[in-house]
C-alpha cells in the first residue's frame, strides 16, 4: 500500500502522513515549498505548480490512492480575514488530479476531504449558521469545497469524499459517521480526521460521501 498526500504540509495533511508512518503505510508528500514539511514521509515530491500535468502523473505513478486535504488559508483565524491562497485552490486542485488520474494506467482512487455542511448538505444547516458564514469569507471555502465535489462526482475515478464538522486541535484519535441531527459546531480533532481518512482508505470505502465527526461532539 502506498498514499499520496497533497496538502501534506497543512495541519491535517502532516497528522495523516504521521498515522500512516504508525500504520506502515508508504506515504508520499506532493509539495510546493519541501522546507515547510516537517512530518515524516518516504518520498517527497516538490512540485511548485500542480498545474503540470505531465509531473503530476509521474508523482502519482507509484501510489494506489492520493489524499487530498487542501484548503484554502485566511491570513488569521478570523472569518472575516482576507485570503492566503486562490479563491478556487481545490476545485483547481481536484480538476487537474482527476486528469492526471485517468491518464494512470492502473486505476487509483482519489479521498477529498471536504466539509460538513458543502453541496447539498449546505440546505440542512440552520438558517443563521449559513447567514454567518455566507457574510464572511468561509463561505469562499464552501464554495470552493462543493466546486470540488461536482468534479469529483462527474469523473469516473474511484473517489470518496468525507466531510468533518469543525476541526479543533485536540489529540482524539476516536471519530464516528455524523448524522441527519449531527450539529455544524460538532467538533473533530484533525488527528481523528487523519485516522478517518485512513481507516476509509484501507477499508476501501468507495463512491461514498462521509460525513464525520468526533466521538466526543
Amino acid at each position: 500500500m502506498q498514499i499520496a498526500v497533497i496538502g501534506a504540509t497543512g495541519l491535517t495533511g502532516q497528522e495523516v502522513l504521521h498515522a500512516a508512518k504508525a500504520r506502515g503505510i508508504a506515504a508520499t508528500a506532493i509539495v510546493r515549498d519541501r522546507w515547510r514539511l516537517s512530518a515524516p514521509a518516504e518520498r517527497i515530491i516538490e512540485l511548485p505548480d500542480l498545474s503540470q500535468i505531465n509531473a503530476l502523473e509521474r508523482a502519482l505513478s507509484e501510489v494506489d490512492c492520493v489524499i487530498v486535504t487542501v484548503g484554502i488559508t485566511r491570513k488569521t483565524r478570523s472569518p472575516w480575514a482576507p485570503l492566503v491562497s486562490p479563491p478556487d485552490v481545490c476545485s483547481q486542485v481536484v480538476g487537474t488530479l482527476v486528469e492526471a488520474l485517468k491518464a494512470q494506467e492502473a486505476p487509483k482512487r482519489l479521498i477529498y476531504m471536504s466539509t460538513f455542511g458543502a453541496s447539498e448538505q449546505w440546505r440542512e444547516l440552520p438558517l443563521w449558521i449559513r447567514g454567518l458564514i455566507y457574510t464572511s469569507n468561509v463561505y469562499i471555502g464552501y464554495r470552493d469545497h462543493t466546486a470540488a465535489e461536482l468534479k469529483l462526482r462527474n469523473s469516473n475515478l474511484d473517489w470518496t469524499i468525507v466531510r468533518p464538522t469543525a476541526l479543533s486541535e485536540g489529540r482524539e484519535t476516536e471519530w464516528i459517521e455524523a448524522q441527519s441531527d449531527t450539529s455544524v459546531m460538532s467538533k473533530i480533532s484533525r488527528v481523528a480526521v487523519a485516522s478517518a481518512l485512513l481507516d476509509i482508505y484501507q477499508k476501501r470505502r468507495s463512491s461514498q460521501i462521509i460525513s464525520i465527526t468526533g466521538a466526543s461532539g
